[in-house]
């Protein structure tokens, strides 16, 4: 069983090939260059373990949430694969990924210049609520502590997800960290 996982949500493209559940191989950028680069470090990830498409048996993606053109990469290339060759395909955001580190009740954030967006987790790492942004002066007044984390156990991810249904293609949505403009209007 061959798993690829994809996350753009981020500054930090991060490319995973599973085998089984183990990593054999990750690539990870750190430079807001995603759509430079990204088809061709998939295309390097697949043909240094010697696999095509055709050889997934499925695959994760964080879905967000990040911002509107790192998020919206991950999430169409992730569905353009598992449409045209048939793979299933689970999503998870960052911050659900994140709480899996977890096992009691927990706020996280993911931290931009001008805020957090939080979302809040019980013991079974289920979110709470909606996924809020609060900007740095709000976040000053927030009643509850805020972890800020930026490392997944994809380990954990993938054990978590493999218990859970895929989902197809058309139903994946991007989580962005903003509203876009459009969607204001």
């Amino acid at each position: 069983m061959v798993t690829l996982f994809i996350d753009t949500h981020s500054s930090k493209l991060h490319l995973a090939l599973l085998v089984d559940g183990i990593i054999k191989r990750e690539i990870i950028r750190d430079d807001r260059e995603h759509s430079t680069y990204f088809v061709s470090l998939l295309d390097e990830i697949m043909k240094l373990e010697g696999l095509s498409f055709e050889d997934l048996s499925d695959i994760i993606l964080i879905n967000g949430p990040g911002s509107f053109t790192g998020v919206r990469l991950g999430v169409v290339v992730a569905k353009l694969i598992s449409y045209t060759k048939d793979i299933p395909i689970h999503t998870i955001t960052y911050l659900e990924a994140l709480a899996l580190k977890y096992d009691y009740s927990v706020t996280l954030g993911i931290k931009d210049k001008n805020g957090v967006f939080i979302g809040t987790f019980d013991n079974n790492h289920e979110c709470i609520g909606d996924y809020v942004y609060l900007t740095n002066k709000e976040q000053e007044n927030y009643p509850k502590k805020i972890i800020i984390e930026d490392e997944i156990d994809l380990d954990r991810v993938y054990e978590y997800l493999k218990a859970k249904p895929s989902i197809i293609p058309h139903e994946v949505k991007p989580i962005y960290v903003k509203k876009i403009e459009v969607e204001n209007d």
